[in-house]
């Protein structure tokens, strides 16, 4: 049996709205992926919008007491639930904010669900670790459904006069019948051919056949921000799927390539570096990447193998916050495979002076 939602946002069954919609915010903020790292944050982050969109909404609300949970489920699908759950203002008015400039533009209830009356659009994009470290400026094609250039997204033929919706014969609201396990029960929701205004244009846009929109391929400018993280959403307001009721929105979903110099562990950044033996002993500089370009460290004498030297400031950006993460070298002492007559010479006479100057010990 699902859970119930009552349950998840920790409230009672005769809470106000007020009350849930409080007990909503406490449990985003608490659960949001950017600020919680638990392994099961997104699955319960998910589970806490699915039940305010329910809760959160009236009318949703009072469908869910009627049925219960588990008639409800049967019932009505993630996108009934997710219809009409504007994620802009959710987080004006939770957060704050809007979008991914506040909270990392996580995607609420799945890859696509009703943005302001559209579907939003999924697109994954690669990036190499220096953009996702110091930002980038990306396009992408996208195809998707457009505003429609002739009607204006209006669904109409130009000129078209208004004219009473024949669905709900101008009442704006249409009763279905619906079977379930308590029997056939009615059900008043609003009018999809109309949106509730209880008027349709009397002629359909030839060229959208009245949709508001139609399938084209554009080119959409994408500003990837410093410090980004494998599997990161950005979030585009109104770029997704149009429809004459609006636009929903396009989340572009990121995915970090492995880097042939650096690792990535979270903000800093590790390369290993192989430096001559002589180098190691004696001390002396070295040339070493960084996400930006190369420059210039000196060892010490007597440096290890797999000795660290940390580059502080030179790692990602921390993503929403300033500063930068630090790189990491780990040294690796470079012994030649072979050497010439005089090398040799020349490690056996260091060898008999480091061995001579030991004291030995043992019986004669």
């Amino acid at each position: 049996m699902p859970e119930d939602y009552y349950s998840i946002l920790g409230v009672q069954k005769d809470a106000t709205q007020d009350e849930i919609k409080r007990a909503y915010r406490k449990k985003a903020l608490e659960l949001h992926p950017d600020r919680n790292k638990d392994k099961d944050t997104e699955a319960k982050f998910k589970e806490v919008n699915e039940a305010y969109a329910v809760l959160g909404n009236p009318e949703k609300r009072q469908q869910y007491d009627t049925y219960g949970p588990e008639a409800f489920s049967q019932q009505f699908s993630q996108e009934d639930i997710f219809r009409g759950f504007n994620t802009s203002d959710i987080f004006r008015d939770l957060f704050g904010g809007s979008g991914f400039g506040s909270f990392g533009g996580f995607d609420f209830g799945g890859s696509s669900f009703g943005g302001q009356g559209g579907n939003s659009v999924m697109y994954h994009m690669n990036v190499s670790l220096r953009d996702a470290a110091n930002g980038a400026e990306k396009e992408v094609s996208l195809r998707h459904v457009a505003k429609c250039d002739r009607c204006n997204g209006a669904g109409a033929e130009p000129g078209s006069k208004m004219i009473k919706c024949n669905t709900c014969n101008g009442a704006g609201r249409v009763r279905r019948a619906s079977n379930t396990i308590f029997g056939s029960m009615q059900v008043v929701t609003t009018c999809s051919e109309c949106s509730g205004t209880g008027k349709i244009f009397e002629r359909k846009c030839r060229t959208c056949l009245g949709k508001g929109g139609y399938v084209k391929t554009e080119h959409v400018h994408v500003n990837v921000p410093a410090g980004v993280r494998d599997g990161m959403r950005l979030r585009l307001e109104g770029m997704g799927d149009y429809s004459r009721f609006g636009a929903g929105d396009l989340y572009i979903e990121i995915g970090v390539e492995k880097d042939g110099d650096f690792t990535r562990d979270g903000d800093d950044i590790q390369a290993d570096i192989n430096v001559p033996f002589y180098t190691a002993l004696l001390g002396g500089d070295i040339e070493v990447p960084t996400l930006k370009d190369n420059k210039k460290v000196t060892l010490k004498k007597g440096t290890q193998q797999g000795a660290h030297v940390v580059l502080k400031g030179e790692g990602m950006r921390r993503f929403g916050r300033s500063g930068r993460g630090d790189e990491i070298i780990t040294v690796n002492i470079d012994l030649p495979k072979t050497l010439t007559s005089e090398e040799e010479e020349t490690i056996k006479r260091f060898r008999d002076i480091h061995e001579g100057g030991k004291k030995k010990f043992g019986l004669f």
